[in-house]
């Protein structure tokens, strides 16, 4: 894998929000995430992006609207 974590988001239509989850690199590609991926699902749509450390994920989710981050 490219990065060593992964940030999952899932753009929940109806909701007019993100849901996030950090992965490890491991959970990104038991999934088949790779960095870049967009998919559509029935009510959602589907994100991943590749970061070398979980504080960058951070940095990144804090300037996102109406964006939830799991952990």
């Amino acid at each position: 894998m490219e990065y060593n974590f992964y940030l999952e988001q899932k753009y929940l239509y109806d909701e007019g929000r993100v849901e996030a989850r950090i992965l490890t690199a491991e959970q990104a590609q038991a999934k088949g995430y790779e960095d870049g991926c967009k998919k559509d699902f029935p009510g959602y749509r589907l994100f991943v992006d590749g970061f070398n450390s979980k504080e960058a994920i951070r940095n990144y989710v804090s300037d996102l609207v109406d964006c939830t981050l799991i952990e």
